[in-house]
């Protein structure tokens, strides 16, 4: 997991990320996702953070490749930071060694089990629009979960603080908004079933936060626009079966991929290692843990049926990152909150079994990492790797090599040899015979030429 991450150094921009440097060159922010909301896409905090490479490389002087590479990096360190507060408020009586196992082991199975690990740390304008709502909805699934597992309430600050994080989250895409407004609305109805304090006042300023930036994105003018050019697309009754034809495809993959079954078998065992904590109600727990994962289901659900009515098409690799984060999250909770309703039962079963030495100080530490380094291993997003291993630093070579040409070449015309090395993992598509189409006229424009085709294209 972290060689994967350190390979963010290795990205460079493609695609829209030269028609997001050539706005704001031109344009800065404000006007440049005042262009895209009205002809293209709401998604404003995506539109906003795209723009951070060439507003780095303007400010400090570095080139749009390097500025490129350290906003993907940084991207990563933030993902891993938001994992850790995570795995902190979930595991409040865990050590520190087990908080870093808990958050390196949670990250490992996020990026080995990604439909598209490109998509989730090495392409920004896939990376804005679902990584960031997706840390931050797992953030807020988390403090409903344990407030009301401690049976403990929202203070104002934190409500405030819960507020501004959901608008941020909703600005990120079309389907975050009702994600966070479905957990907060079960979040009020669990406190009302278990006969806690309600605080309504919260729930709604919540709510009202994450209903106005959703508003804002589904507002879009280029939304319809966008959906005016698909076919397929406003078919309700249609996209709710197909929907869930998609929703069980992805539901199997999730089910079967060794990075999450091995994490949560981690977490189960974790959880029965725990100290035990103050007691609670074995059907109170249980109620929670299902409650939690049927609402992240339903969440999954939603993002596959908002694509195929606006698209048309099965929900692409990218947005299905984001549920994957979601449902691992809400798996691991409830995962944790089962097994700490039957911790007393398990740990006399497990003393009773040939098994029994597994919650030793030698056990437990040898088996976790036994477990974990072989799923991981086995993963889908380890077999890529290995596969494309030798083609990630030279395709990183020639894409400083053709920034250098781009930059230094007087020539107003220029042909861009193709990529020799094309690693998935990093890229997916290559300058074009076509001058005029994506990505050809936007690279052409951020480095002011007048044309930019393949090298091999006959003119």
């Amino acid at each position: 997991m972290l060689c994967l991450f350190a390979l963010t150094l290795l990205s460079a921009p493609e695609h829209d990320d030269f028609c997001f440097a050539e706005l704001y060159a031109r344009h800065g922010f404000v006007h440049t996702v005042s262009l895209f909301y009205h002809a293209q896409s709401g998604r404003i905090l995506a539109l906003w953070l795209t723009q951070l490479p060439p507003a780095i490389s303007a400010a400090t002087g570095i080139s749009l490749l390097s500025a490129y590479s350290l906003t993907m990096a940084a991207n990563a360190g933030l993902f891993l930071t938001a994992t850790a507060l995570a795995m902190v408020r979930a595991w409040p009586r865990a050590g520190a060694l087990q908080l870093a196992f808990l958050t390196l082991a949670f990250a490992s199975a996020v990026v080995g089990a990604a439909p598209s690990v490109r998509d989730l740390l090495y392409w920004l304008s896939s990376v804005t629009c679902y990584v960031p709502s997706a840390l931050i909805t797992i953030l807020i699934l988390g403090e409903c979960v344990r407030a009301l597992d401690r049976q403990t309430g929202f203070s104002w600050l934190f409500s405030l603080a819960m507020a501004l994080g959901g608008f941020l989250a909703s600005l990120g895409n079309e389907f975050t908004g009702p994600w966070l407004i479905l957990i907060v609305f079960a979040s009020l109805g669990a406190r009302h079933l278990f006969g806690q304090q309600r605080q309504i006042e919260h729930h709604i300023l919540i709510a009202a936060a994450i209903a106005v930036a959703w508003i804002i994105v589904v507002s879009a003018s280029g939304n319809g626009t966008r959906m005016g050019q698909l076919p397929n697309s406003g078919h309700p009754i249609w996209s709710i079966f197909q929907a869930l034809v998609d929703s069980l495809g992805g539901l199997g993959r999730f089910v079967r991929e060794p990075a999450i079954v091995a994490w949560l078998a981690a977490v189960g065992l974790i959880a029965l290692a725990e100290p035990d904590p103050s007691a609670q109600a074995p059907q109170k727990s249980k109620l929670l843990a299902l409650g939690t994962i049927a609402i992240c289901l339903a969440c999954c659900y939603f993002a596959y049926f908002a694509h195929r009515y606006a698209t048309g098409m099965r929900l692409v690799e990218r947005a299905q990152n984001p549920a994957l984060i979601l449902l691992l999250f809400g798996s691991t909770l409830g995962v944790k909150l089962v097994v700490g309703a039957y911790r007393s039962q398990l740990r006399e079963r497990l003393a009773a079994s040939r098994f029994r030495g597994l919650l030793g100080p030698v056990g437990m530490p040898a088996g976790l990492m036994l477990l974990t380094f072989a799923a991981l291993c086995l993963s889908s997003t380890a077999f890529q790797l290995r596969a494309q291993w030798q083609d990630l630093y030279p395709y990183w070579r020639e894409s400083v090599e053709r920034h250098i040409h781009l930059t230094t070449s007087p020539e107003p015309a220029i042909a861009l040899p193709r990529h020799k090395w094309t690693p998935s993992l990093l890229m997916t598509a290559d300058v074009t015979a076509n001058a005029d189409r994506l990505p050809n006229d936007c690279i052409a424009r951020y480095y002011h030429k007048t044309a930019v085709y393949a090298a091999d294209t006959a003119r």
